[in-house]
């Protein structure tokens, strides 16, 4: 490096802000977040426009409080009491077509309001499932396997249809030899099975009569409904149904500190590969004529081909076993995640329907053919990899029919519109994602939320349904999520930065944004937090970087080299270097702390992070563990050679995948960190969900090498610096058992570097303040210990 560039490096650290120690204590960094401010949440702007309405948690209590202000007045917050809420609309409301009625339920009950009057349609308390409305005359609520249509001009109440898993008056054929000799032998048995079938053809003909109710639809015993969607003209109804009990062998939890004294026992989850397949069968009903017919899933593309076909063959021949090839159909199921699996369109005229194939390969969307009762293509995603079921999957209908959906097909999550017969048209383009796509209730402008200037800076957008006008909404920095008001004409955004928590603004396009909530305490506000800075460290194994947040100052600049903690965050598929407030803000309190004691920080969002492109996600398909470990490579390399940390002092932590990658770091690079804290981690694949880790790594008896490459406890022997495990027993979604097969196979290892924590009472997210104090007590303790390698200052820790 030259003296040029020297100098101006000086200079730019020189001008960092030197963070003496922050006035509070590991132990108010860990106590009940009700001290930094309860952030608003769930906001719901009502059906007119005109208010807004939100929650948030009281003081000291795991109670909610519902506030509202006026978005036409000023703007003041005002806290509701508990009866103003009980009718209030909420986010899980339904629209007529033309916008004018909405329905939601509230405490078990169904509510409407229309003409600007808000009325209870109910007052049971369980008024079931909230379907849809047919036009601006009637609400439909699925009660059991009842589904009914309440009408809003005088209440009156009818039966659509009966959903039916048994048919309880079928006559079953005699089968066996003595069912038969019955039949030969007696008449009353024969008279008895005339009877029978009489009464049902005659109450199938009553059934016919517009005055009496319709009769049911039968699905088969042992089924269960998955999927109930009617039209908003009220003809058709889309039922999907599947078997019952598919759930595999779950597993056994136990309670030690329990209320009787005595230990309880939970039943959880079943561990991947061990489930029966979602395998869904969608019936089309024509409530005008009665008829009930099977939607033949034949006409999908790819439906016969098996993805998984060549694994299949290498796992039974290494078994000594001889595969067949299936000759049926892959197993699919309705998608409903995360905006609903079926939409119609405002005329009911034409319905999408969002469908997964349960290897993860393929996603179809597909309209219905109501006179053939056949799947229609509007558009295939296959994925070599998985396609993404978490986010990406949004869909429906322009008013004139055309059909908008969400697609990763480039890369990148891109927002098409496409006519009925057509090509798709894309309405975005660019190395950006977008989601939370709104439509207006005009059908004029699409919403959406995406990070176009950085990764890391979701702002919000919106898009002529044509194409022809794409623009900023919001331009505030930092994260924004938004709801969009029903009117169209203006958003609610939920805006944070790294160093405040999130507050609602009101946003009006080409207008300045105005804050709505201050919630923030007064307390955290005086203390000197230190913003991270984003940084885009370079890598070696590809063209885009690895965006890291990074905690450093002045202090840590100069001088001799200071030590370092690399913080791994979990979920795997989850953005933390961005601009917003963290889910982790523990960490980040503590990340403040650990600066001020001298450490410098880093916090990468490693190949497999959300918010960089489908490659960034799907790079450890079938490798869990390796990509990222080569990121945190490139990690210390910058951390050694741009900002003055020592390579030999550098400790990694982190929970759930963090945990999970932690072992991996101290296993496989056993030089490289000179300790590490590995919290709620995953040991072994092989023991977790089905739902996750089959996207990922298929099943183990499918891939069997993908969880063998990717599980910390076939590592374990690598284990060279200390290591600290933290495991709460009572989690539910990486279990205890996790952490005690690993300690366990330490031990036959012979391995001194480890010791581990245990929390009795807690889960996955902890919940008690004085559990977070103490594994976080233990973690900054490893690091000054080990990798700081100064005495311990037991203040610094209290």
């Amino acid at each position: 490096m030259n003296k040029t560039i020297s100098a101006l490096l000086a200079a730019a650290f020189a001008s960092l802000p030197v963070l003496a120690a922050p006035n509070v204590s590991m132990e108010q960094i860990m106590a009940n977040p009700d001290w930094i401010g309860n952030a608003p949440e769930r906001p719901v702007i009502s059906s007119d426009g005109n208010t807004l309405y939100y929650q948030q948690k009281q003081i000291g209590s795991p109670l909610y409080d519902t506030w509202q202000l006026s978005l036409s007045g000023d703007m003041k917050p005002s806290k509701l009491t508990l009866p103003e809420t009980v009718a209030l609309e909420n986010d899980n409301r339904v629209f007529s077509s033309d916008g004018l009625v909405v329905a939601w339920l509230s405490q078990g009950d169904l509510y409407v309001r229309e003409n600007g009057h808000t009325r209870a349609l109910t007052r049971t308390g369980k008024a079931g499932r909230l379907v849809g409305l047919i036009g601006n005359e009637r609400v439909v609520l699925l009660q059991d396997e009842s589904l009914v249509a309440i009408r809003l001009r005088d209440g009156f109440i009818e039966l659509l249809a009966s959903l039916a898993m048994k048919d309880e008056d079928k006559n079953e054929p005699a089968s066996d030899v003595l069912s038969q000799q019955q039949m030969r032998l007696f008449d009353i048995i024969k008279l008895r099975e005339q009877r029978q079938t009489e009464s049902r053809e005659r109450n199938e003909a009553l059934a016919k009569l517009p005055t009496t109710a319709p009769k049911p639809f039968y699905f088969g015993k042992g089924m269960r409904l998955e999927t109930v969607s009617v039209s908003p003209n009220g003809r058709y109804l889309l039922v999907g149904v599947d078997k019952e009990k598919r759930d595999g062998r779950g597993d056994k939890m136990p309670e030690y500190v329990s209320g009787d004294g005595y230990v309880g026992v939970r039943d959880v989850r079943s561990k991947v590969g061990n489930d029966q397949p979602d395998n869904e069968s969608v019936f089309l009903i024509d409530l005008q004529t009665g008829s009930k017919r099977l939607i033949s899933n034949d006409n999908l593309p790819g439906i016969k081909d098996d993805p998984l076909l060549d694994l299949k063959k290498a796992a039974a021949k290494r078994a000594g076993k001889s595969l067949e090839k299936s000759k049926g159909n892959r197993a699919i199921y309705v998608h409903h995640w995360p905006t609903g699996g079926v939409h119609w369109s405002a005329d009911g005229s034409q319905v999408a329907v969002n469908l997964f194939s349960y290897d993860n390969k393929d996603r179809w969307l597909v309209a219905v053919d109501f006179d053939k009762a056949e799947w229609r293509l509007l558009h295939r995603l296959h994925d070599p990899a998985w396609v993404n079921d978490s986010e990406f999957n949004e869909f429906g209908w322009l008013p004139d029919n055309r059909f908008w959906y969400t697609s990763e097909e480039t890369g990148y999550s891109h927002l098409y519109v496409k006519p009925l017969k057509g090509k798709a048209k894309a309405l975005t383009k660019g190395k950006f994602e977008v989601n939370r796509v709104q439509l207006t209730r005009d059908g004029n402008w699409l919403y959406y939320r995406a990070n176009k200037n950085h990764p890391g800076n979701h702002e919000v957008y919106r898009v002529n349904a044509d194409g022809s006008r794409d623009e900023a909404v919001s331009a505030l920095g930092g994260d924004n999520e938004f709801v969009l008001s029903p009117v169209g004409d203006a958003v609610v955004v939920t805006h944070s930065t790294t160093t405040r928590p999130p507050e609602l603004y009101w946003q009006q396009p080409g207008q300045p944004a105005k804050p709505l909530t201050d919630t923030v305490s007064a307390e955290f506000k005086t203390i000197p937090w230190v913003a991270p800075e984003i940084i885009a460290v370079p890598s070696s194994h590809g063209k885009q970087p690895v965006y890291s947040r990074v905690y450093r100052n002045a202090n840590t600049q100069q001088g001799e080299k200071k030590p370092a903690v690399m913080f791994v965050h979990g979920a795997g598929y989850l953005q933390n270097a961005h601009m917003g407030w963290s889910g982790y803000f523990r960490e980040y309190m503590f990340h403040n702390l650990l600066l001020a004691q001298g450490y410098v920080v880093i916090d990468m969002d490693y190949r497999a992070s959300e918010g960089y492109g489908r490659d960034w996600r799907t790079a450890i398909y079938q490798r869990m563990g390796t990509p990222e470990l080569e990121d945190y490579l490139d990690g210390v390399e910058w951390l050694v050679n741009e900002a003055n940390v020592d390579r030999n002092r550098i400790g990694i932590y982190g929970g759930s995948y963090g945990g999970f990658m932690t072992f991996m770091a101290l296993f496989k690079t056993p030089d490289v960190f000179a300790a590490g804290a590995a919290l709620r981690p995953v040991t072994d694949w092989a023991h977790y969900n089905h739902g996750y880790t089959s996207n990922i790594l298929n099943t183990p008896e499918v891939d069997p090498d993908a969880y063998l490459r990717s599980s910390p406890i076939e590592f374990a022997s690598g284990l060279k610096n200390p290591l600290l495990i933290c495991s709460g027993m009572l989690d539910d979604n990486v279990f205890f058992q996790d952490s005690v097969r690993l300690v366990q196979r330490l031990i036959e290892l012979k391995k001194p570097q480890f010791e581990m924590a245990i929390y009795p009472v807690e889960p996955h997210g902890f919940r008690e303040p004085e559990s977070w104090l103490d594994e976080y007590r233990r973690i900054y303790r490893l690091m000054e210990r080990e990798v700081k390698n100064s005495p311990i200052n037991a203040k610094s820790a209290e």
